[in-house]
């Protein structure tokens, strides 16, 4: 990052008759040109960061608009001059020596880096590397208008080695949001790429919320005979699954409909009408909660959550891959019950077996009431394909990010439709943001799988072991160069990060310390002097000088825990503030968080206490200190790992400004402490000038642009 000295330097112009050009300055000014980085080291002294470098809130977000790089080729200049219909443009700006490293490493690649350091667009860019080495395989490098400043010409693969006339490539991701956002997104770098540089779609073009279903219609239910109009596809996971199951006679939810419709109609005429069909019958962890928990014998739910029984059914007793026999669709009960064995289990033998106990009722209520979780789809699927065999399109590469948010039985039906084992998988992902409900997930997991289930298969594999040779699995990339917040978050995310290690050092992935760009204000704890919530303080206050018509800004947002708690801040802000929860938010970002009650509305309640335990053994408050906490139990406390990881994303959806508020002091205390023991935030009262300094104002196209990105 530049200096400000440097900056301002760079900034001053002269007058060369009726031009402006930049000042010349000589050689011998002592110009120091880049500060050095911002390292969020978990061991660093926090309170002895220098704050000189802190800087103000508009500088703060001038300095994220420096931070990323683009190359003036003729493409770019080109697409400047013509966009001109005030929509955002898509430019690929320049890499770090870290994604350029990656992105050209020419083997299957498992890549894990924090919130914000740049994940998918290493896999977006290289998708589009891709397809500019096969648009110059097939047509030459004398392309008209196209810019290929970006391509190596060492990596273009010659046409025979494609196999076709172009490359076929799969984007999935589990969240619609983020996929509709990537899609965009590699639709605008293809259009850029090939020269396109024709009127962008207006921001106003955007998704019917009540025809969200489009992925359904667009693209057919399957992957047989796709066109080439549709390549790259970028899709859910979900669609994914649908495609596939669309490629087999006997579709899975022929079970469910019955009479209704055959299977030639669904696949070709009723999408939307499946897709309601899925929606009511698909037990989800919320349907879940809702209709089966309460039903289940007290005995057996004695001391356990529904959000752990859901996960360890669905990750663990039907969503284990078993080599030996890995599509019998549930792991049996003894060998689920040595799971208590392992290194990383917070569940005894004992709570086991009352587990198991229950998802087997689960499983009888299930089939009662003519229900599937999605685990009875993906293991329906691998059946069939071992039965059947694929008879649909095979791909050339396969792109996963967020993978963290997939079983490992979801994950191993990927190899069906790529046989490209050696070059053609990228998985991105980070385990500190594994809060999908029913997913427990380790990248030390998916590298055995991709060992047992994927390279397994191939003839070289088998071959090696043979002549005794070992198989060798490309390493992990890091990424570790954040460029979404400022240090004064990541500091805060790597306290965090630093209770995950401690309590909970099998459940997350040890990365690298992030280096950060900017410095900007600490995070603030908002205190009110009254008995009312801040919520209330606040908006009481702008309704009472604005009425209706200010509040918060289209790049700020309220986050909760749960729907229900959005429901209750929704009535009482109405349209003044955008409410989301923290499941929503994942993948977005905003340059002003309020996060509301976290702690008030946590399961754990008094139990996060425990973290005075990790203060005292880190030496962060005194031994000496008499203050009541409970020892760490791993399984008393196993719903402390979860709540870590939504407190995580929660704080790192922000750019600039964090505000953390609690209704009450009871259950935050701890946390609380730990924070302004290492000097990681600022309290503030609430008061009329602080509630005026955290408005921001927003225009009509700024509240369109935002409405656009949530409706796709």
């Amino acid at each position: 990052m530049y200096t400000d000295d440097y900056m301002d330097h760079c900034r001053r112009v002269q007058t060369l008759g009726k031009l402006e050009v930049p000042m010349i300055w000589d050689v011998e000014h002592d110009i120091i040109r880049y500060k050095k980085d911002c390292r969020v080291d978990a061991q660093e002294e926090l309170d002895l960061v220098d704050t000189s470098y802190a800087m103000e809130n508009s500088k703060v977000r001038e300095s994220f608009l420096l931070m990323k790089f683009y190359s003036l080729s003729s493409g770019v200049a080109k697409h400047l001059l013509t966009a001109a219909d005030g929509s955002e443009i898509d430019i690929p700006f320049e890499l770090t020596d870290e994604e350029k490293m990656i992105i050209q490493f020419p083997l299957t690649s498992f890549i894990l880096g924090r919130s914000g350091t740049g994940k998918t667009t290493v896999l977006t860019m290289k998708l589009i590397q891709k397809e500019q080495h096969s648009l110059i395989a097939s047509q030459g490098l004398n392309l008209d208008g196209a810019d290929l400043s970006g391509v190596d010409e060492k990596n273009i693969m010659p046409l025979k080695d494609i196999g076709e006339s172009f490359v076929k490539q799969v984007f999935i991701t589990v969240s619609p949001k983020l996929c509709s956002a990537i899609k965009n997104h590699i639709s605008g770098l293809r259009k850029f790429g090939s020269g396109d540089v024709s009127d962008q779609p207006s921001i106003l073009h955007m998704h019917d919320i009540f025809d969200d279903q489009e992925e359904f219609t667009e693209i057919p239910d399957k992957f047989s005979n796709l066109p080439r109009e549709h390549y790259p596809l970028t899709i859910t996971y979900r669609k994914f699954l649908m495609m596939l199951d669309g490629t087999f006679r006997i579709s899975f939810f022929d079970v469910f409909y019955g009479e209704l419709k055959s299977s030639i109609d669904r696949r070709h005429s009723n999408s939307r009408a499946i897709q309601n069909f899925i929606e009511s019958k698909e037990v989800t962890y919320e349907k879940f909660a809702a209709s089966y928990w309460p039903h289940f014998n007290a005995d057996l739910t004695k001391n356990l959550d529904a959000s752990t029984v859901f996960t360890e059914i669905i990750s663990h007793i039907k969503g284990r891959y078993q080599a030996s026999n890995p599509y019998i669709g549930k792991l049996g009960r003894q060998d689920y019950l040595m799971l208590s064995n392992k290194r990383s289990s917070s569940l005894n033998s004992e709570k086991r077996d009352r587990i198991y106990n229950i998802f087997n009722t689960y499983e009888s209520m299930k089939s009662t009431a003519r229900e599937f979780d999605l685990s009875d789809f993906v293991n329906s699927l691998h059946i069939s394909l071992v039965s059947e065999g694929y008879s649909g399109d095979l791909v050339d590469f396969v792109y996963i990010d967020e993978v963290q948010d997939l079983t490992m039985t979801q994950i191993a039906l990927l190899k069906y439709v790529c046989r490209n084992f050696k070059e053609g998988f990228l998985f991105a992902g980070d385990t500190a943001q594994t809060i999908a409900r029913g997913i427990d997930f380790r990248f030390e997991d998916i590298r055995s799988l991709f060992y047992t289930a994927f390279l397994s298969e191939t003839e070289a594999f088998n071959q090696g072991l043979q002549h005794g040779k070992q198989v060798q699995i490309s390493d992990m990339f890091q990424l570790s160069q954040n460029f979404r917040t400022h240090c004064g978050i990541l500091h805060m995310a790597q306290s965090i990060m630093s209770l995950l290690y401690f309590f909970f050092p099998t459940s997350v992935d040890k990365l690298n310390p992030e280096t950060g760009l900017v410095y900007g204000e600490a995070p603030v704890l908002l205190e009110s002097d009254n008995d009312e919530s801040a919520i209330m303080t606040i908006f009481a206050e702008i309704k009472s000088k604005h009425g209706n018509t200010q509040g918060f800004g289209a790049e700020q947002v309220i986050l909760v825990r749960d729907d229900a708690t959005k429901k209750q801040i929704v009535d009482l802000v109405g349209k003044q503030a955008l409410v989301l929860t923290i499941v929503e938010c994942k993948g977005l970002e905003f340059q002003d968080v309020l996060l509301y009650n976290f702690f008030g509305s946590s399961p754990l309640k008094n139990k996060w206490r425990v973290l005075y335990s990790y203060m005292k053994d880190k030496l962060i408050i005194a031994q000496s200190e008499e203050i009541s906490h409970p020892d760490f139990d791993r399984s008393k406390h196993h719903l402390l790992c979860s709540e870590l990881k939504q407190l995580y994303v929660a704080i790192t959806r922000t750019r600039q400004r964090l505000w953390i508020c609690e209704n009450t002091d009871d259950y935050c205390r701890p946390m609380f402490d730990y924070w302004k023991k290492l000097c990681l935030v600022e309290v503030r009262l609430l008061d009329p000038s602080l509630i005026q300094a955290m408005q921001t104002g927003s225009s009509t196209d700024d509240w369109t642009l935002r409405g656009t990105k949530l409706f796709n």
